[in-house]
């Protein structure tokens, strides 16, 4: 296996008209300190900075961090670290073990893209929480839980409501620790489904695009659409559009991903 130690940065999830969002990726022949991992990234500045080494053949270490935290698991973090590692080893398929799961990444080549797999994270509907009014411009139709305590709140609102959803973040971190999905049912011909993502209690107002909330969001939207192959369009202020799928026991997560050397 190659392996040579280097740093780059790339682009995710970004389409026409749509930013997406970006990762600093380290590829080193040993795992830095925490403390030095955390430095590094708020350094950088990104979404995400995540930190390789390889563990075993096809089998690599990762870890990633915002300005101020780590992220347990960090979608678009590790679509970006499986293209730089395939394409530096010449692999069809490795796992990454995060601090939290393993995730397995591979080469799609029926669409020529990169996408990763995680384990189901099927949400269960819940009594609505006393403190919505407090935290958001309108009322959602549907909420559910996924996860323990610091998972996430899913939330579906009425079409045409979430791209001018206000979210007064302070409140929502002051009465939760769950990030929140807030989604609904798409209204053009190109999307199943939009979402936005709130997780201010980790550092995050709100995010640029998040793979990782596509782990909850396929099962969701795939059982409301009986369907396996959804495709999602973020209303961040930059855009993004993630595709996915369920097959077999996991959920496949992909989308745009471009190198910056």
């Amino acid at each position: 296996m190659q392996w040579s130690s280097q740093s780059c940065r790339a682009h995710v999830f970004a389409a026409p008209g749509l930013e997406g969002t970006t990762a600093k990726v380290y590829c080193l022949d040993d795992m830095l300190e925490p403390d030095e991992m955390q430095r590094l990234a708020s350094m950088e500045e990104e979404p995400a900075t995540c930190f390789i080494t390889p563990q075993e053949p096809h089998v690599f270490n990762i870890r990633c961090f915002n300005t101020t935290q780590e992220i347990r698991l960090c979608g678009h973090g590790l679509l970006a670290s499986a293209r730089v590692v395939l394409e530096q080893t010449g692999s069809s398929s490795v796992t990454f073990q995060t601090c939290s799961d393993s995730v397995k990444a591979r080469y799609d080549t029926k669409n020529d893209s990169i996408e990763i797999a995680f384990a189901p994270l099927h949400s269960a509907s819940v009594s609505p929480p006393k403190w919505l009014k407090e935290c958001f411009s309108t009322l959602p139709l549907q909420v559910a839980q996924a996860g323990p305590t610091d998972g996430y709140w899913v939330m579906q609102w009425p079409q045409g409501t979430l791209q001018n959803l206000q979210v007064d973040a302070e409140k929502l971190s002051m009465n939760t620790q769950r990030a929140l999905i807030a989604t609904e049912a798409a209204t053009d011909d190109i999307y199943d489904y939009y979402f936005r993502y709130f997780a201010p209690q980790h550092g995050v107002i709100e995010d640029k695009a998040t793979g990782s909330a596509q782990r909850v969001l396929i099962s969701y939207w795939s059982e409301i659409l009986n369907q396996c192959n959804v495709k999602a369009r973020q209303y961040s202020k930059e855009g993004a559009e993630l595709l996915g799928r369920v097959e077999d026991q996991d959920v496949w997560i992909s989308g745009n991903v471009d190198i910056e050397r």
